[in-house]
C-alpha cells in the first residue's frame, strides 16, 4: 500500500492574500528608509575662502594686492539637506498607500507600490545631484562687494553663508 504523496508546504506568499502587496509595502518603506539615511550624506559640503591676506609689513591686502585699512572677508559656505525633501519622501509612501487601499486588485496596487519606490528614489537622486552642482557653481568672488545675493537651490538643500572678517592669528 502506498501512501499519497503529500503536496509541499504553502509558502507565505502563497497562504496569505494580499502578501505581495504587503511585500511591496515592505519593500517602499525600506526603500524610503534608506533614501531618508542616504540623501543627507550626499547633500553635504563646505566651501569657503578669504580674498585678500596679510602683507609682510602686517596690514591687509585685497584680492588685487592693493592694501587696505579694514581686513578683507572671509566667506564660509556650507551645504545641508533641506527637511521638506523628507517631507517629500514620506508624501510619497503615504499617498501611495492611500491609493493602494484604493486600488481595484492586486496588480494596480503593485503598480502602484513600484512607481512610488521609484519616484522615492529618483527624488533624492535628482535632490543630491542639483544640490552639488548648485553648490559648485557658487562662485566665493561674489560676496566681496557690500551687496551681494544668493539664490539657493531651495526645494532640495540649504546653503548657510557665513561672513567674517579675516584675522592675523
Amino acid at each position: 500500500m502506498t501512501l499519497p504523496q503529500a503536496s509541499p508546504p504553502n509558502t507565505a506568499v502563497d497562504a496569505l492574500p494580499g502578501a505581495t502587496v504587503i511585500g511591496r509595502i515592505r519593500r517602499l518603506l525600506i526603500v524610503a528608509f534608506v533614501a531618508g539615511l542616504l540623501f543627507p550624506a550626499f547633500t553635504r559640503g563646505s566651501r569657503g575662502g578669504c580674498p585678500g591676506g596679510v602683507s609682510s609689513d602686517g596690514g591687509f591686502v585685497d584680492a588685487t594686492g592693493q592694501a587696505v585699512d579694514e581686513a578683507p572677508r572671509c566667506v564660509n559656505l556650507e551645504l545641508g539637506p533641506n527637511p521638506l525633501v523628507f517631507v517629500g519622501i514620506a508624501l510619497i509612501v503615504l499617498l501611495a498607500i492611500g491609493r493602494v487601499m484604493r486600488a481595484a486588485d492586486e496588480t494596480a496596487a503593485v503598480r502602484i507600490l513600484d512607481r512610488a519606490a521609484i519616484l522615492v528614489v529618483v527624488l533624492v537622486l535628482v535632490a543630491a545631484v542639483v544640490s552639488q552642482v548648485w553648490f559648485r557653481l557658487v562662485s566665493l568672488e561674489t560676496f566681496d562687494s557690500d551687496s551681494w545675493s544668493l539664490v539657493s537651490p531651495f526645494p532640495f538643500a540649504i546653503i548657510d553663508v557665513e561672513i567674517t572678517r579675516m584675522t592675523t592669528r
